[in-house]
């Protein structure tokens, strides 16, 4: 036996409170419900036969007489005064809702309750509070698309792939005027993976939307207004190709105006998103005549099989995001269906169902002209009949073909559905007449929606005042404010910048420990020459393949240690012949790093390190040249024809490879300055501005003192690199008897220590070497003539030549080290650190933005941190949200007492103590 199609949506069951249509408020808020909309005439079952429709109304929803209605008829029964007085009206309090005693005057209102509701879903209520919705869903090609224009009364985008691609919350209400306006609702941002595609297997239960993540609150930002019609394709097109780059500023989108949408064809740009799909929004809100007061999302289409298998992943993220949809315990679902594929293939259907949502669902068949001709329609009469794949609230026929305008649409649904005088429309389903075409459907949801807002109100307004309250007292949590601002912040400036002054005065007066290091360091790195040869020693003549045991046994002979063995060598290695002679110990004592020669070098003794920052240097210099070395490079330089001429370009070389590693102590000598000048400046920072280290101001000095201290920091840098260049481009000095003094105290030293080491090599017992500055003069006439002595025993020196040159360079290197470092702590001390001086205070003002004249610039320096002016920032957006969100629902609180005022004035006394009423809004109250 079939079931009638009038007992396919049960008012009660389908209105009264569900799990998943109702929030959970109170029991006594539960009976208050049961006893006010026990007569209420919302949809419903239609098992009361249509003869006397007015005085006993059907329970199930006639969209058709209702779309002819101002507003829903209702049917009460209520005691009455006998004595006719004015109601006592009491303004709701903010903790509680006129619904609690009024909810049959509220039900009328349905415009008004459609409008507060579409407001709180646009602010982003919904995010943190359970709004009844409406939801539409649906396969792709399940004529979804040509559902939503119809129900929008608005001819919008079909074009392939990007009205899909994201939400729609589309909001229509009754206007005089048209008017659309379009924002984006940002809930997330897109964050991909930076080296790799996105793969299937990272959407996840745990990440239903990836690579989307949740924002910390809504984004709601105005994309355009128009009030042309013809505008509105093109500007929700360019809206959702906005919403797919986030990475991008939304305005540059807009049509008319921004740069992007201004010069690059609309096709080519919704080819080039960023991202292929965002569960973000595009809101539209329509306003104009003949509209419904109606307010739902729609959903991109779910698929199985993209196109492009890197495009996997999307199957899942649309599905969830409908999922997501779906299961908000509030939301009515709208499920399209195509009546020209099977009801069995519809893969949201059964989405529905495994969510638990049937109860809250309605089925809308579409494409109804697209029903086959004497094809077996039994499947689509069962589920009309409420046979199969039931849903709670029945299901609606539409049938939109392609190709007409809305107005056309409007009239073909009044032919086929009613009059049956255009299209096959087979008679087996004339009698569902009165849940066929859009304008019915419409009817219904208006109402529908309108009717679970106003049995949710008590508990979303209670839900909305606790947010606010919670909110409210975390901003109250935050620092408060000092009385003057500008006063403490600028005080607090001022004494930085006297002390930075008294600071930086006795910075230079004391600075010099750190320049007297630099210029010590140039010349201990000065280069340092092998001033042995291994022509030094006696020659003992070794066969080519002799054992180096043999050499050490001949060396050790020649230098009468007989005792001493060398240490093993390496077989693998063999050295060539007497090139292991010139490392022998001499008198049982490794030789002294300037002795060894550069093929073997003994043990060094320990060495001595350079102060802080120069400790990295002390071995730069050691082993610049062996004398055998620099006589090659004087041979190698000679001009021919000329012998016993040293070439200049031997002197220059030598001397601009010494002085080319005075750049890395150069460096360590700025950086080091500027780190302890800057550790000084914050120390008179943290007690200028000692009461607002808590305060944005005092990060961001802080900050704008480094900035300031690299820029100039930088800047010198620059300056010494020049003066770095010019001592590395070319010898050159005027000042001749600095030289001469320099090259000759050299030329002295070397020779004395040369003639050490040839007497030392011959194995002649010389004591311990002594530096020529602690040698008093008579001391010095006596090593003279000891070493005249001397040279008729061991012959000249045949390096004496050599010798020469080395002292030219070193001359030289020692009155260019002098002129550097000098140069160097002048630029500092002299420019650098008055320059900060004087720029220092007017440097913070100026960044900080003390001068700029920006509005509330003080109050945002006053903030305890970025981190707390973040925080305040988004509970100040939050609390401005649920302020408005309040304000919406007790502007429609107060609306409804001024209707019952206004309306008093037609009631009448009923003349016994109860009264049988059914009417419209237009009617007076009892």
């Amino acid at each position: 036996m079939t079931t009638p199609f009038s007992q396919l949506a049960p008012k009660q069951e389908s209105r009264s409170a569900s799990p998943e249509l109702r929030p959970a408020w109170s029991t006594a808020q539960d009976e208050a419900l049961s006893a006010i909309t026990a007569a209420s005439n919302f949809g419903g079952s239609m098992t009361v036969p249509p003869t006397d429709y007015r005085n006993d109304r059907s329970n199930a929803p006639a969209p058709s007489e209702r779309s002819m209605e101002p507003g829903p008829l209702l049917r009460e029964i209520r005691p009455c005064p006998r004595v006719s007085q004015p109601p006592i009206v009491h303004s709701p309090g903010s903790n509680e809702s006129f619904f609690n005693t009024s909810f049959r005057d509220i039900g009328k209102k349905l415009k008004a309750c459609n409008d507060t509701l579409g407001e709180l879903q646009q602010l982003g209520v919904s995010h943190d509070v359970s709004l009844p919705e409406l939801v539409l869903v649906g396969d792709q090609s399940a004529g979804k698309s040509s559902l939503m224009s119809g129900l929008a009364n608005l001819d919008l985008p079909r074009s392939e792939g990007t009205c899909t691609r994201c939400p729609l919350h589309i909001r229509v209400s009754r206007n005089s005027d048209w008017s659309c306006r379009v924002s984006l609702r940002k809930e997330y941002s897109y964050r991909p993976p930076p080296d790799r595609p996105i793969d299937e297997a990272d959407v996840t239960d745990q990440d239903p939307f990836f690579p989307w993540r949740k924002l910390s609150h809504v984004q709601v930002q105005e994309f355009k207004s128009m009030h042309d019609k013809s505008q509105i394709e093109d500007v929700l097109r360019w809206a959702q190709i906005a919403i797919l780059n986030d990475d991008k500023p939304h305005d540059l989108f807009v049509p008319g105006s921004g740069s992007i949408a201004v010069n690059t064809p609309i096709e080519t740009a919704a080819d080039e998103t960023v991202a292929k799909f965002s569960p973000n929004i595009v809101s539209l809100e329509i306003r104009g005549p003949d509209l419904p007061d109606l307010s739902f999302y729609d959903m991109p289409g779910i698929f199985q099989n993209p196109a492009d298998a890197r495009d996997d992943y999307l199957v899942n993220v649309v599905r969830n995001l409908s999922k997501a949809y779906i299961q908000h315990p509030s939301a009515i679902i709208i499920c399209s269906m195509p009546m020209n594929s099977d009801a069995e293939n519809s893969s949201t259907f059964g989405l529905t169902r495994r969510l638990g949502a049937s109860r809250r669902t309605i089925g809308v068949l579409t494409k109804a002209d697209l029903l086959p001709e004497g094809g077996n329609h039994d499947q689509w009469l069962a589920i009309m009949h409420g046979e199969t794949h039931q849903c709670g609230l029945g299901y609606f026929i539409t049938s939109r073909p392609q190709g007409k305008d809305l107005d056309d649409l409007k009239s073909w649904e009044e032919l086929v559905f009613e009059s049956h005088s255009a299209g096959n429309w087979p008679s087996a389903f004339h009698r569902f007449g009165d849940r066929c075409g859009v304008e019915r459907l419409k009817s219904f949801l208006s109402e529908r929606l309108g009717e679970e807002f106003s049995k949710s109100l008590p508990y979303i307004k209670q839900k909305v005042r606790q947010y606010h309250d919670k909110i409210t007292k975390q901003l109250a949590t935050l620092p408060e404010l000092p009385d003057n601002v500008e006063l403490e912040i600028k005080s607090g400036l001022m004494k930085f910048a006297d002390s930075a002054r008294s600071k930086l005065d006795g910075f230079m007066r004391r600075f010099s420990s750190l320049p007297n290091n630099f210029r010590e360091c140039l010349l201990q790195i000065k280069p340092k020459f092998v001033l042995k040869d291994k022509s030094d020693f006696p020659v003992i003549e070794v066969s080519d393949d002799e054992l180096d045991a043999t050499v050490a046994a001949a060396a050790a002979s020649a230098t009468r240690t007989p005792k001493r063995r060398l240490p093993p060598v390496n077989a693998a290695t063999p050295t060539p012949k007497r090139a292991r002679v010139e490392g022998v110990p001499v008198n049982g004592s490794p030789v002294k790093p300037e002795e060894a020669n550069g093929t073997l070098r003994a043990v060094p003794p320990k060495r001595v390190l350079l102060p802080e920052p120069f400790t990295s240097f002390s071995d730069v210099g050691r082993g610049f040249r062996t004398l055998s070395q620099v006589r090659q490079e004087i041979e190698e330089k000679e001009k021919a024809g000329m012998p016993g001429r040293t070439s200049d370009e031997v002197y220059e070389d030598l001397a601009m490879e010494a002085v080319r590693p005075w750049k890395g102590p150069m460096e360590a000598f700025l950086k080091y300055a500027m780190r302890v000048l800057l550790s000084e400046l914050e120390d008179t920072l943290n007690k200028s501005l000692e009461n607002l280290k808590k305060r944005l101001v005092y990060k961001k000095a802080r900050e704008l003192l480094r900035d300031c201290l690299l820029e100039h920091q930088t800047e010198t840098a620059k300056d010494l690199a020049v003066e770095y260049h010019l001592e590395t481009v070319g010898l050159l000095t005027f000042n001749k008897e600095a030289f001469k003094q320099y090259q000759d105290a050299e030329l002295m030293e070397l020779s004395r220590y040369r003639h050490y080491m040839r007497l030392k090599a011959r194995g002649m017992d010389t004591g311990n070497y002594v530096s020529g500055d602690q040698l008093t003069e008579d001391k010095r006439l006596q090593e003279a003539k000891k070493r005249e002595a001397d040279m008729g025993k061991i012959g000249q020196d045949p390096f004496a030549r050599e010798i020469e040159v080395v002292a030219y360079c070193r001359g030289y290197y020692r009155l260019a080290a002098l002129r550097f470092s000098d140069h160097v702590a002048s630029r500092l001390l002299h420019l650098t650190i008055p320059a900060i001086r004087r720029q220092l205070p007017y440097y913070l003002e100026d960044k900080l933005g003390l001068r700029s004249g920006e509005p509330d610039i003080f109050i945002k320096l006053m903030e305890e941190d970025e981190a707390t002016a973040r925080k305040r920032e988004t509970l100040k957006m939050e609390k401005e949200k649920f302020d408005r969100a309040l304000a919406s629902i007790e502007a429609l609180e107060m609306g409804y007492v001024e209707s019952i005022s206004m309306g008093y004035e037609e009631q009448q006394a009923p003349t016994n103590g109860f009264s049988h009423h059914e009417g419209g809004e237009e009617d007076g109250q009892m």
